[in-house]
């Protein structure tokens, strides 16, 4: 039986895989590990991915993380709390990567009892156009607003291709008067739904922009029965907690 982190680790999986096909980077997947490689310098969407506490393919993972060394791609490691063992922290310190911030694994069991949204604050779209994408752009990079990161997600929006994404990703923008101001992403795999990116640009938040889109996620569900993940800061750990989810464990990610 698959337990609840490797249900939240399964679907971020599908979320690197897609968006890694998305400009067309180069993805390694094992039984232990998964390593995203866009081929572009943002340590956002380049991720090496543990499945395992146990190493086999040591080789391949340092083939990996020096395959972004040589190119100078910054990346980011992934590691459920539970596979820490003394086999990654010595991968992690061979490599000089320090732990840059922890976040929750919580799962919501089902969405039959969640509640129709209460506020209608926003107009919330699918990204369909090129219009809506481009707006959903502006606020994911308004979270970097003067940071290196920023130029180099940039440079992979620039590759994007939204069709390559599939009918299992879907990706939503909060407007209010036109002006997006809040996004939200929803994935479903085998498994499980995942909920990523509810974003709100800083001056808007505060006002209930991300909980409503939050909810409105949530109704977006097919299957009821599905539970959905996601990983959460310590901000929004008790916004999720409002809506039934509850701690499941913690990822812990390395730079």
């Amino acid at each position: 039986m698959m337990t609840n982190q490797q249900l939240v680790i399964n679907n971020f999986e599908e979320k690197l895989k897609v968006f890694t096909h998305a400009v067309n980077g180069e993805l390694t997947k094992e039984e232990d590990f998964l390593i995203a490689n866009t081929k572009i310098p943002t340590d956002t969407f380049n991720v090496l991915l543990s499945k395992s506490p146990n190493i086999k393919n040591a080789v391949q993972i340092r083939h990996g993380i020096n395959n972004f060394s040589s190119k100078e791609y910054p990346f980011s490691v992934w590691i459920d709390a539970q596979y820490l063992n003394n086999g990654w922290k010595r991968l992690m310190q061979e490599y000089d990567l320090k732990e840059t911030e922890r976040n929750t694994m919580m799962k919501l069991k089902n969405t039959l009892s969640v509640d129709q949204r209460i506020s209608h604050q926003l107009t919330i779209t699918n990204v369909k156009s090129n219009e809506e994408l481009l707006k959903y752009i502006e606020v994911f990079l308004s979270l970097f607003e003067g940071t290196p990161e920023k130029k180099a997600l940039e440079s992979y929006f620039y590759k994007f291709a939204q069709i390559k994404l599939g009918s299992e990703i879907q990706m939503f923008i909060g407007c209010i008067d036109k002006m997006a101001v809040t996004t939200g992403l929803l994935i479903e795999s085998k498994d499980s739904y995942g909920i990523y990116d509810v974003m709100t640009k800083e001056t808007f938040r505060g006002k209930g922009h991300g909980s409503e889109m939050f909810q409105f996620l949530l109704n977006q569900t097919k299957d009821k029965q599905k539970p959905v993940v996601l990983q959460a800061s310590d901000d929004g750990k008790n916004i999720y907690k409002r809506f039934g989810f509850i701690d499941v464990g913690e990822m812990i990610v390395f730079e």
